[in-house]
């Protein structure tokens, strides 16, 4: 692991429940400080980014189940121009958080993680939880780390690099 500072923004309370989860020990993430801001919508403030140190590493997590990626391109740019000594990473839900689990677990169905009957259910359920409740979840559906955020974004996202591998620790799940 190296020593670079991590923010990483999140879209969600279900992607910052999964990413306080993945930071128990033993860490399957870099270490860092998770903020919920949806970059796909909303634009970053001057005062948000004037809080990213020179040398960290600002890790956006976003879904791609909609393809409107006008504000995430204005988003990494403003990043790139306005902190020039910060590195910036995009982490792609494809398409989104429960993709992701029923791809990178043994469910077929995200709910089925929490027994929940709805989608809704499912995601205020995932919210609730501790992350260290998440983590044992997640371990008890055998979570596989190497197909968790691996998949290729669809075409309206060539701009960004599936940069998951560089947040991921040296240690396997």
């Amino acid at each position: 692991m190296d020593n670079k500072k991590c923010v990483f923004l999140v879209e969600g309370e279900c992607e910052e429940k999964l990413l306080g989860a993945l930071r128990e020990k033993p860490a399957l993430i870099l270490p860092g400080k998770v903020i919920k801001y949806n970059v796909i919508q909303k634009e970053l403030k001057t005062s948000q980014l004037m809080t990213f140190s020179p040398g960290s590493r600002v890790v956006l997590v976003f879904d791609t189940d909609v393809e409107e990626t006008a504000q995430l391109k204005k988003n990494i740019e403003l990043l790139k121009k306005q902190c020039a000594r910060v590195e910036v990473l995009t982490v792609a839900q494809v398409l989104n958080f429960e993709d992701e689990i029923e791809r990178s677990t043994d469910v077929v169905c995200a709910q089925e993680i929490t027994k929940s009957k709805s989608l809704s259910d499912f995601k205020r359920a995932v919210s609730k939880m501790k992350a260290v409740e998440f983590r044992r979840t997640l371990t008890r559906h055998k979570l596989d780390l190497s197909k968790l955020w691996m998949k290729q974004p669809p075409s309206a996202f060539h701009f960004v690099t599936q940069d998951a591998e560089r947040i991921k620790a040296a240690q396997k799940f």
